[in-house]
């Protein structure tokens, strides 16, 4: 990352953070208040993707996983549940202005969606795996109750 992207997010984590978690909470359309525990998970992980932002190192990497696990489990179709980061790209452009190289926090952002989708998939997978298993459950206790 340009020194600049990274002066910006340093010296305006607090703002850009409060900012895009108000965005990911509009999602869930007021079911959602700041102090509950997920609410505070999703700003946890939000932080740190931000906090990885510029390195594209495992603390964003984390970020990410823990921000899609969260999103993979509401009934959300992935474009909605990935448009914060459209929302983080418009409050970093927003707060950073012209300065720096807004290309390098466009793809940076582009990357991180990608990576996103990813693992927003991988949980969606999951999920689905885990009710196909409950099912399964069910159906052999209900066919050991009839048998019986």
């Amino acid at each position: 990352m340009t020194r600049t992207w990274e002066r910006i997010i340093r010296d305006n984590r607090e703002t850009i953070l409060k900012r895009w978690h108000e965005c990911g909470l509009d999602l869930f359309s007021g079911k959602m208040v700041p102090g509950t525990p997920l609410a505070e998970a999703l700003a946890d992980a939000m932080g740190m993707i931000l906090d990885g932002f510029h390195d594209q190192g495992e603390l964003c990497r984390e970020g990410v996983m823990r921000l899609t696990r969260i999103l993979a489990v509401h009934p959300f179709p992935p474009s909605k549940s990935l448009s914060l980061f459209r929302e983080l790209r418009s409050i970093l452009q927003d707060i950073g202005g012209i300065e720096g190289d807004g290309m390098f926090c466009a793809a940076r952002i582009e990357e991180i969606v990608f990576e996103s989708f990813d693992r927003f998939m991988e949980h969606r997978e999951t999920i689905y795996q885990l009710k196909v298993e409950e099912s399964r459950s069910k159906m052999h206790m209900q066919l050991r109750r009839t048998g019986s």
